[in-house]
Parts: structure tokens; sequence; C-alpha cells
């Protein structure tokens, strides 16, 4: 059984899975094999090995208490009073950070609400100018101790996740989050603006695609707005065999832009 949930541990770390969908897989892989110890502890009684088997049938009600635990937790909204997690936690020093939970709190809406479904990513390019500002507007909001560098709490192998699709995970992982941004047309180009606060807002760069889209044919046919405009690079981690070894980038902005069909 344990060897299967290795293999399974293994594979999915080639993909970027959230940690409950991974744990629902976890369940029902040990929800499985746990019964494979009924089978142990029967052949030992039928053989006359009472000890054995008796222990054997001990472990398995002990890792079914736990199967049953995990069904609650990963499966449905209900608890149970004989619930030793909390004690488990406290033991070892606290509860769990979720990794779905620790982007949630990094990411906060700064310039609206809008619906997941109504907003794609934008590419942004920057020139020479443009990219001293993104560089200066990150050493500032370093400086005011607005940029993470926990790698979004992540453990080694969900770093290693996010490097095998992205060659790089960054100290601020997911991003910092601008305090101001702005979209501003001028001369048929679209300038994304970012800054502290307003009144010290630079140009950043231009956006030149929303989605698979070229800006200007997007807002031929839409109304656009950015949602989220992030600062993403310097210190980050990328992967060999054995280890992660710290590495240095550029400092880049990423983009979303909502978009509602025009009437």
């Amino acid at each position: 059984m344990f060897t299967i949930l290795d293999l399974v541990n293994h594979y999915l770390g080639y993909f970027t899975t959230s940690s409950k969908i991974k744990g629902r897989i976890y369940t029902a892989v040990s929800a499985i094999g746990v019964w494979y110890l009924v089978y142990l502890a029967y052949r030992f009684f039928v053989n006359g090995r009472w000890l054995r088997g008796t222990v054997i049938a001990a472990l398995f009600v002990f890792l079914l208490y736990f199967v049953v635990l995990n069904v609650l937790y990963y499966f449905t909204k209900s608890t149970t009073k004989w619930d030793v997690s909390p004690h488990i936690e406290k033991a070892l020093g606290g509860p769990h950070v979720d990794e779905e939970t620790t982007k949630q709190a990094t990411i906060v809406p700064a310039n609206g609400i809008y619906q997941r479904q109504n907003i794609v990513t934008g590419v942004v390019e920057s020139d020479a100018k443009q990219q001293d500002n993104v560089t200066l507007l990150a050493t500032e909001l370093d400086q005011l101790g607005l940029m993470s560098h926990d790698y979004g709490h992540l453990g080694q192998q969900a770093q290693r996740q996010i490097i095998a699709q992205r060659d790089v995970v960054f100290a601020n992982h997911p991003g910092t989050l601008l305090p101001y941004f702005d979209m501003v047309i001028m001369n048929d180009t679209t300038k994304i603006l970012g800054g502290v606060n307003q009144l010290q807002a630079r140009e950043l760069g231009t956006l030149v695609m929303v989605g698979m889209t070229p800006t200007k044919q997007a807002l031929n046919n839409y109304r656009l707005a950015l949602s989220a405009v992030l600062v993403t690079g310097g210190v980050g981690h990328t992967a060999t065999r054995t280890e992660l070894n710290v590495t240095e980038r550029s400092y880049k902005i990423q983009v979303e832009v909502a978009y509602e069909k025009k009437n």
C-alpha cells in the first residue's frame, strides 16, 4: 500500500494539483489498500498465528479510523467529536497552512471584484525605461515590507511542481499585487501604469495581447479593465535532481484583464 502511495505521489508531482484533490486521491488509494490487512489477518488466524493476526487486525482498525477521518474531511463537510487531528496539529506545532488558502490571502482584489470566467491573462512588453520603472517599483514594495520572501509557504515538492512548468519559482510567489494600477490608451497603444500610490505611478509596460487577441482588436469588441497587476521576479529557486538552487531574475509584471462584451 505504501509503495502505491509513493507511486501516486511521484506521478502527481508532474502536475499542479491542489492539496485537497491530492488528499482525495490518497484517501481513495488508502481506503482500498487498508482492506488488504484484513486478508493478511485472516490468513494468520487460519494458520494458527493468533498473535500476529491480532496485531495486524488492530493495525487495520487503527488505519481505518484515519481513513474515515480523511473521507469526512476531503469528501464531506461533516465532523466528528472523536477526531484527534486538532490534538495532533497542536503537538506538531500548529495548524496546517493550505497552499490554496495562502494564495488567496496573498492576492487581494484592489481594483474591483470580477467573475473569474470573465478574466484572461494579458501579455505585457516593457522597453528599457519601463523595465527600470518595474525594478524601481519592486524595490519600493520590498522596502515597504509589501513583498513576501517565503515562496508562498510552499514546500520543496510543491515548488518543484511549479518549476517543472515555469522553470523557476520566485520568493514572492505567486506575485506581489500593486497597491495602485491603471490602464491608459495613448496613441493607439495601451499603457500599464502602477506604483505604491496614484501620485507615484509610472509606466510599467504596454499591453499587447488580451488572452490570444491583440489588444487593439479586443478593444473594438469588448470593454476592458485591469483586475490585477502583480510584480514577480527577483530571488527564486530552480531545480536539479537533488536540490533547489537559488537564482535571480529580472522583475516583470503580470496582468489579468477583465472583459465585457460591448452592447
